[in-house]
């Protein structure tokens, strides 16, 4: 159930679609007794005092206009804090108890990225709760969702997050099977070739979904013999889903942000709305 929502925004246009769809989950749970919305902006404390009371003001004044233009829920709050915006974020996420963290895309900045990650990237690593990256504008509620599913807790946790943020919404799921030397080993993509592979992870799959606590409606995902990546593609295409729900936990020690290569490629450029949920 989400009672909190804190959006994080560096007062650009892609945080104003933030805005919009905190908004738009609010109004969609508002049987469920009503849901609080705190819009924050950080301001860097390693810039002069003077300034960065200027900017708070002039913050301040932009973030109450966007709320009100989007005619938020009553309540909604606004803070404006100086300080190190992910550990800042962090720490009032925690503090707020919020339930879920929406941001806008990041812009993209290619050196700094590759060596420090990106603000969602912190920010999914410094917090435990759900975090939505939303990327396109907002015309309603959530119609069809997309889960990953790769046999750990943080892809069921995704999935049960996704459906309490979009209970209206449709999910599909999918398990990508990477064929080892798929080329030498079926150089057609026959069936018949590939199929001890599938009949050994159908069996995985099957074996781990009975023991899992998989959320009431997550349906249990077709096998596809692909990459992740192949696999993503493909069933986004045909699901024509509006937001990908994936679990994250670190695999790839020598990366920034501990959120595995798939991962970060979809924080970094998404296809559609990216709900974040780690394990």
């Amino acid at each position: 159930m989400i009672k909190h929502i804190l959006v994080a925004s560096d007062l650009s246009s892609r945080s104003d679609r933030a805005v919009e769809r905190a908004v738009q989950v609010a109004r969609q749970h508002e049987s469920q007794g009503g849901v609080k919305i705190t819009v924050m902006h950080v301001i860097d404390d390693d810039l002069p005092q003077k300034l960065v009371t200027q900017m708070r003001q002039a913050a301040q004044d932009s973030l109450r206009a966007v709320l009100t233009s989007e005619n938020a829920p009553e309540g909604a709050e606004i803070k404006v804090e100086s300080g190190d915006p992910v550990s800042t974020l962090a720490a009032r996420v925690e503090a707020l108890d919020a339930d879920l963290v929406i941001l806008g895309v990041h812009r993209a900045r290619p050196f700094w990225d590759m060596f420090a990650g990106t603000t969602m990237e912190r920010l999914v690593r410094a917090v435990k709760r759900p975090v939505l990256l939303v990327r396109d504008p907002v015309a309603g509620p959530y119609r069809s969702i997309l889960c990953g599913i790769d046999l750990s807790p943080a892809c069921l946790a995704a999935g049960g997050a996704a459906m309490a943020l979009a209970p209206e919404a449709k999910i599909s799921t999918f398990h990508a099977v990477h064929i080892p030397y798929r080329g030498m080993i079926a150089r057609d993509a026959s069936e018949k070739q590939f199929a001890p592979f599938v009949r050994d992870a159908r069996a995985q799959l099957d074996q781990w979904w009975d023991r899992a606590e998989v959320p009431e409606g997550l349906p249990k995902p077709e096998i596809r013999t692909a990459s992740v990546q192949e696999a993503f593609t493909a069933e986004l295409q045909s699901t024509e889903a509006d937001l990908f729900a994936l679990g994250a936990h670190g695999r790839m020690l020598l990366s920034p942000s501990l959120l595995g290569g798939f991962t970060e490629a979809q924080i970094r450029d998404p296809r559609c709305d990216l709900l974040i949920v780690r394990g």
